[in-house]
């Protein structure tokens, strides 16, 4: 039985060898969707490329909180030009320290920013570490959605994947990912009838990159139909300026091979876009 799914990369735009190597696996026919970080200094060139694969994935916006500078004065004022890392940001949701309205002034620039380049709004909206989950700013998105987005119909990314007993002895990376809000933005989805994928997989210890296509075959195993794999691929990068720049090259080589391709049909897998899954 075929399962079609997404399979999206991560982080389009914060960096040459990023934006690059997705679109060489883009050209390749290998990803359905690509998530964009427009505060990124690359973003106006970079979304260029992407222009003349617009009918052919979809195009999001990697909502971040934690990288580069704010697009937004109301952020600014509030919390600063420059994001603060994701710990401090995680306290500070989870305290209610953050403002939502600068989330939503924030969250409105990015959107501009998106649709100023590419000239139609994002396809989809998730997060860079997950942050559109986070207490404050899942408020602050519900509340963009109705005035922006949902005439678009626009889908959100949900991490839906569920907790094992092993999980919380060997990926814990899994379990703090889900306990930040997953659950939370899945009720209001579900509540105010937002589109998004019934089932997620993709998170691993970039420590394990060197196994990704066990990995990943794992993640073919799991994921269910209507479902969304996250994956960080990227060309091979030198500056040392990306802390995960060798993870980023591993599964680079792996959607670029054609063991990507028999493992896929060996688990009745087709990567669509968003709406031509079976849901």
């Amino acid at each position: 039985m075929k399962k079609s799914i997404v399979l999206c990369a991560d982080d389009y735009g914060q960096a040459p060898a990023i934006s690059q190597g997705i679109i060489n696996l883009i050209e390749k026919g290998r990803l359905s969707a690509t998530s964009c970080m427009v505060n990124s200094d690359y973003w106006a060139e970079h979304a260029k490329w992407l222009l003349p694969y617009q009918q052919q994935i979809d195009i999001g916006l990697h909502f971040n909180l934690t990288e580069g500078r704010a697009l937004s004065k109301e952020y600014q004022s509030r919390h600063g030009d420059h994001f603060q890392a994701l710990g401090q940001v995680l306290r500070r949701a989870f305290t209610r320290s953050l403002s939502q309205s600068a989330i939503e002034a924030e969250l409105h620039a990015q959107i501009d920013c998106f649709q100023d380049a590419m000239g139609q709004p994002p396809r989809f909206v998730d997060g860079h570490q997950h942050v559109h989950q986070f207490p404050v700013v899942r408020t602050a998105l519900m509340r963009v959605y109705e005035q922006r987005l949902r005439s678009h119909h626009t889908y959100i990314r949900l991490v839906n994947e569920p907790l094992e007993l092993r999980d919380f002895i060997q990926s814990f990376k899994k379990v703090i990912i889900r306990m930040t809000g997953s659950w939370s933005l899945a009720r209001m989805l579900q509540k105010k009838k937002i589109p998004h994928n019934l089932s997620f997989t993709g998170i691993y210890s970039f420590a394990q990159a060197g196994h990704y296509p066990q990995l990943f075959m794992r993640f073919l195993e799991n994921i269910n139909a209507a479902g969304l794999i996250m994956c960080h691929p990227g060309l091979s990068d030198l500056s040392g300026a990306d802390t995960i720049a060798r993870s980023r090259f591993e599964e680079y080589q792996y959607f670029s091979s054609d063991q990507f391709i028999r493992d896929c049909q060996s688990q009745g897998v087709v990567i669509r876009c968003f709406d031509g899954l079976e849901r």
